[in-house]
């Protein structure tokens, strides 16, 4: 049936684009250009890094310091840790790449790619900063209140989801820490230049999947715009998010531009929208945890919860911030639609990088220093008992 249905949608397309090729032309002409212009920059390097840290073992080793944390608090293995902290820096679907590639490596299993997708699937600051934040909403504030609730909506997110059934997970028996353990046993020192050859090969691969589905829902939008279906909503709103559904990118923009729209119910939709993802996203995702068992009811009842949470937190922050004038850090006095450029979307991530990796080296400082003094007691203790 399914197949069906598929091959019935697929004649209509082709029928359509036959009778408006104008529409056609422009929408994938729009679709590439925003791939070529903006995703390949963004992610490409993401991709291929991530890629051969993989394939080096490097979320193993970094497991190791975040082990108990992720455990106690997500129930997910400390490879978790490398997958959020990249997923946060890169955007969206970064996390369901590396997910993928942890599964396929048998370093986690179905039930830990599960919960780990549940806060590991989120969008990038610049986007939200700079993107919606300071093009779209031309606020610095209400950006930072976006970033905010989305990803502590993903944290939240995660502690809900962290107890998932385990008829979700059915990786060949094995539990997670078999897995981990498994994965310890392969040879220690791969060939790097193979290594980093099949990361590109992954990278060029993963790109060009992006690309056919940003193509295929911009030539969706268009034609469901061109028919009128966006008309039947009575609101703003119920457009916005119409649209959004499909594709968060165009939703944020229809949403910011809405007329007789407070800024707090603004900020509360985007942050619904870009949590959710929309079906692109969505599509783009699934495409790539092909061979997870992941199903796509239990993605999008993922995102949707994320969406909602981080909607709630965006009502609860946004007039506090609308009120005052909130300073964003690091990245305050430069986010301004002049300056908001490719030059300094590539310093705002130079700086999240140096960030993430400070945080790391940080966190991994405080472990080794608990665990030192957790050794240095115990020894206390047995020379007393002597």
């Amino acid at each position: 049936m399914n197949y069906i249905a598929a091959g019935i949608f697929s004649g209509v397309g082709c029928i359509a684009m036959m009778l408006f090729p104008e529409i056609a032309l422009e929408s994938a002409s729009r679709g590439i250009s925003l791939w070529a212009t903006s995703v390949v920059p963004a992610l490409l390097p993401f991709f291929i890094c991530a890629g051969f840290m993989v394939s080096l073992g490097v979320p193993r080793i970094i497991g190791r310091y975040f082990e108990p944390l992720f455990r106690t608090v997500f129930h997910v293995p400390g490879h978790a840790a490398f997958v959020f902290l990249v997923s946060i820096t890169s955007g969206y679907p970064m996390g369901a790449k590396l997910i993928s590639d942890l599964y396929r490596e048998k370093q986690i299993t179905q039930q830990d790619s599960v919960r780990m997708l549940s806060f590991c699937s989120t969008s990038g600051p610049l986007f939200l900063l700079g993107t919606v934040g300071v093009s779209m909403l031309h606020s610095a504030a209400l950006g930072t209140v976006i970033a905010l609730s989305h990803y502590i909506g993903a944290i939240l997110n995660g502690i809900l989801f962290c107890n998932i059934p385990q008829r979700f997970s059915i990786h060949h028996g094995l539990n997670s820490r078999t897995v981990s353990q498994s994965s310890l046993g392969k040879n220690s020192y791969p060939n790097l230049l193979v290594c980093f050859t099949e990361a590109i090969l992954s990278a060029l691969r993963t790109l060009g999947i992006i690309c056919g589905y940003l193509v295929l829902f911009c030539l969706l939008t268009d034609f469901m715009q061109f028919c009128g279906l966006i008309q039947l909503f009575p609101n703003q709103i119920g457009k916005s998010l119409f649209r959004g559904f499909f594709e968060m990118t165009v939703g944020c923009n229809s949403i910011a531009a809405a007329e007789g729209v407070s800024s707090v119910i603004k900020c509360a939709v985007a942050s619904f929208l870009i949590s959710f993802g929309g079906l692109s996203i969505m599509a783009q995702s699934m495409s790539l945890l092909t061979g997870t068992g992941i199903r796509i009811w239990t993605y999008l009842k993922l995102k949707l919860s994320h969406g909602m949470i981080s909607a709630i937190l965006a009502l609860l922050m946004a007039p506090h911030c609308i009120k005052s004038t909130l300073d964003v850090g690091l990245f305050a006095g430069a986010l301004t639609d002049e300056n908001f450029s490719i030059a300094y979307g590539l310093l705002f991530s130079t700086k999240m990088v140096i960030m993430m990796i400070l945080l790391i080296l940080l966190l991994i400082g405080l472990n080794e220093w608990i665990v030192k003094k957790e050794e240095t007691y115990a020894d206390s203790g047995d020379h007393s008992r002597v």
